[in-house]
């Protein structure tokens, strides 16, 4: 089981707090919130996989998970009726084979999985775009969205979709070129019709006329490297690091945001928000993550949702982001081969005079990180490890710390 812990108290029980509710929300499956709804549900557990794979690594929850989301075909219609809940539960399972290496896995379900990609497919508009049907629920995010047309963050997820399907095909023997034709379409077609070069950023709908920007598809697009490098640099200027841009308002998709920022080397404006967002909640008592955050709202105001005076779930799983974000960004472990075959530790305190703490690895394996202003020292058990700091890299070998000072 991992550890966390900087020089910051107020992290430390940020950490702490995601943790058990991680925790809660862990039984047979990973639920999405331990009191309300106490059941699986996609995007809530797509985001409780990322989080085990840095709190305990546990392969048979994430794989019981999947089982009971997939249930067996024909399809009739989407996984919790959502259009995007469908797509991670694809793209999850192929992160879930990149980190586990458990090929058998993979094979056992594939004819489902395929099943649901051609359910997915099967449903898109004359232009290869999600796009409503009847019994659909578009959702995305608890947020005001352009929904008046295909909406261009179903398009990315969708872009994924193909690509992980790809993947899956090659795993298991099978001709995948179809479905990274399908990729390469969907991505000339989305930076055709969505893609506003002088605002920076992805529209939500172009058919509407509205040409409204929201965070959302912005978000998928860094993550997902929809976009070039530069273009992704862009995104984070004009969209994520704009307050004029209206805010997340659920630790469901600030986790998202979060890990954009991240990956563009934006690891203190994360921190940043960590002590703010999921802060927020602790300071007004939380001792589980919220469904839903809205600073702005007052006292009892923070429970109610979906018109309910205390509706809001006080428990949900997707309030465990930083759990990932700071086992992968400040401690920096990351795997480089599917299986963590070979692995990386890039740390990197950011905002943090000091960060020790411990990440699992495959099969029980954990590598501990512990990294102040002068001195990083890495222990891990299993091999194939490389620090990566100030540009230059150091093999590790099981057993034996390794420290660099400077």
């Amino acid at each position: 089981v991992a550890t966390f812990s900087c020089n910051k108290k107020n992290v430390n029980k940020i950490w702490e707090i995601c943790a058990y509710t991680l925790h809660l929300n862990s039984r047979e499956f990973f639920l999405d919130g331990i009191k309300r709804d106490r059941w699986c549900w996609s995007g809530d557990a797509y985001q409780s996989y990322m989080a085990n794979r840095y709190l305990y690594f546990d392969p048979e929850i994430t794989k019981r998970t999947i089982i009971a989301l997939l249930g067996k075909p024909p399809y009739e219609q989407h996984i919790n009726s959502i259009n995007d809940y469908s797509m991670y539960l694809i793209i999850g399972a192929y992160e879930y084979y990149y980190a586990t290496g458990d090929a058998q896995f993979i094979r056992l379900y594939f004819d489902c999985l395929h099943a649901l990609y051609e359910f997915v497919t099967g449903r898109l508009d004359e232009q290869g775009y999600v796009c409503y049907r009847d019994g659909d629920w578009i959702f995305i995010d608890w947020s005001d969205m352009d929904k008046g047309g295909p909406l261009c963050a179903e398009q990315i997820l969708l872009w994924q979709c193909h690509k992980c399907m790809a993947e899956l095909c090659a795993l298991v023997g099978k001709d995948g070129t179809a479905y990274k034709k399908a990729a390469d379409a969907l991505q000339k077609r989305v930076m055709q019709d969505y893609w506003r070069e002088e605002r920076g950023a992805f529209i939500d709908c172009h058919t509407t006329g509205k040409e409204n920007v929201k965070r959302h598809a912005n978000i998928f697009a860094i993550m997902y490297g929809f976009v070039s490098h530069r273009r992704a640099q862009k995104i984070a200027r004009c969209v994520l690091e704009n307050d004029a841009v209206t805010q997340i308002t659920t630790p469901y998709f600030e986790f998202f945001e979060l890990n954009a920022l991240c990956m563009m080397g934006r690891l203190k404006t994360a921190q940043k928000k960590i002590e703010s967002y999921w802060g927020g909640m602790v300071a007004l008592g939380a001792t589980s993550i919220w469904e839903q955050y809205l600073p702005e709202q007052k006292g009892i105001e923070h429970y109610g949702m979906y018109g309910m005076k205390y509706g809001c779930s006080l428990c949900h799983a997707w309030g465990g982001g930083p759990i990932y974000l700071l086992g992968r960004y400040c401690l920096g472990v990351y795997p480089t081969d599917i299986g963590y075959k070979t692995f990386a530790v890039q740390p990197d305190r950011g905002l943090y005079r000091h960060v020790d703490g411990t990440v699992p690895l495959p099969e029980g394996h954990s590598v501990r990180v512990k990294m102040d202003a002068h001195s990083c020292t890495v222990t891990t058990t299993r091999a194939g490890g490389v620090l990566k700091l100030k540009g230059r890299e150091y093999p590790l070998t099981a057993g034996q710390p390794l420290t660099v000072e400077f």
